[in-house]
């Protein structure tokens, strides 16, 4: 079973906090967000996304869930979560506690992704409050591609590990088996049938590029959402748009599902940034953030805000409950999670772990190689039963200053056994 220890340390900063230490043999990717969430969990996250967002939010299905084809705004609508609706999309959401009373008794399920969060990510058509942002992988099927090249734990043949992977790295086949050739890193240099499309991948102000008589279908996720010609279709932050040269071309690509590969990998979810390698910090290397475009002052290709939108992309000065990924030079995977508040607090001094503490903490357990998961009111850690083993802290923004304590609903967790 996942071997848990809770410790006491003092991190480089000075400051005492409390850590739990989890070495587990395996972990797998729960991508709840495939699902729709019982309606209880569905009103708490359209509560808490309402609050946040500051807009009137609405539930949106899985992108799976189809209807009959509709035509807004010169674009075919070919699912539920892209036809038209009043205000903010939220995606399905789960409450971690409550899906762990589904592990088994030596089982725990932790946080592990950064999700859309805040309003300028989700005004796009086909995007939604709660969409995983980057790669979800699970059993070996990719749910939600790789986007901008940032750090993932992956597990493959030969164990676990962290790499950095972006969209370009990403074999990509569709319904009727056509292959796609994912649009390198940059602005749109290519721009015929046959390319796909992510942000910061070939974009045009969030969108894709002119493309005359060509047809472009919209994918959330593995699954279509829309189609369209001539180009200036909008890009699912948790997708991409594949291009095609004809309109019967593009209904067979959007038949069915997309398949993503990354060939020998079997679990990954992505993150970041990388925070050690090689056993040393990486604020002494080149700028980490700026590599793993994790800020809004990043050199980037487009003009549409990096997700996640105002991250605090600083080593020292952002404190807050953290979760941390680390393997070890023998190759096994540990997790250290440091209890704190939400980064987003407002009742009182912040408590937790910056950056470099994380990055330090992870090194004196033992990390030759690590990387942040997430941190902040989406740090939590559950046992069979649905009993915290760390304190959940989220914020209600509708109720400034309040001490309460929320769980925030998040879209996937980590399984460890």
């Amino acid at each position: 079973m996942a071997q848990v220890r809770i410790l006491q340390r003092r991190l480089a900063s000075g400051c005492e906090v409390r850590v739990v230490r989890i070495d587990p043999q395996g972990f797998s990717v729960l991508p709840l967000f495939t699902r729709d969430a019982p309606s209880d969990e569905t009103r708490l996250a359209l509560t808490l996304a309402g609050a946040r967002l500051g807009l009137p939010v609405v539930a949106v299905p899985p992108a799976d869930q189809r209807i009959a084809p509709r035509e807004v705004d010169g674009t075919l609508r070919l699912a539920r979560r892209a036809g038209p609706r009043i205000g903010a999309a939220c995606a399905p959401l789960r409450l971690l506690r409550t899906v762990a009373s589904g592990l088994g008794p030596d089982e725990l399920l932790i946080n592990a992704n950064h999700f859309l969060f805040l309003p300028p990510e989700v005004e796009t058509p086909f995007d939604a409050y709660g969409d995983p942002i980057g790669l979800t992988l699970a059993d070996g099927l990719i749910e939600t591609p790789p986007q901008a090249r940032r750090a993932c734990l992956v597990i493959g043949a030969e164990g676990p590990a962290i790499r950095r992977i972006g969209f370009a790295d990403t074999g990509i086949r569709a319904a009727d088996q056509r292959a796609f050739v994912p649009h390198p890193f940059g602005p749109p240099d290519r721009t015929g049938p046959g390319t796909a499309f992510a942000l910061f991948h070939g974009s045009h102000n969030g969108a894709t590029p002119p493309g005359a008589a060509n047809w472009d279908v919209a994918f959330v996720g593995r699954h279509p959402v829309a189609l369209s010609q001539g180009g200036g279709l909008s890009i699912p932050r948790a997708g991409c748009v594949l291009r095609c040269a004809t309109r019967t071309e593009a209904e067979a690509v959007a038949a069915g599902p997309l398949t993503y590969v990354l060939a020998g990998l079997m679990q990954g979810v992505q993150s970041g940034p990388v925070i050690v390698e090689d056993g040393l910090p990486t604020d002494t290397a080149p700028d980490v953030f700026a590599a793993e475009l994790m800020s809004g002052t990043a050199p980037r290709p487009d003009a549409v805000a990096v997700s996640p939108h105002a991250w605090a992309a600083d080593w020292h000065k952002t404190r807050a409950a953290r979760m941390a990924a680390g393997i070890s030079p023998d190759g096994r995977v540990f997790f250290c999670a440091v209890e704190g508040t939400s980064s987003f607090l407002r009742d009182g001094a912040a408590k937790g772990a910056t950056l470099h503490d994380l990055a330090c903490l992870m090194i004196t357990e033992g990390a030759a190689r690590a990387m942040h998961l997430d941190g902040g009111g989406s740090t939590q850690v559950f046992c069979h039963g649905g009993g915290a083993l760390i304190e959940p802290r989220d914020v209600h923004h509708a109720m400034t200053d309040s001490p309460a304590q929320f769980d925030r609903p998040l879209p996937l967790g980590l399984r460890l056994f």
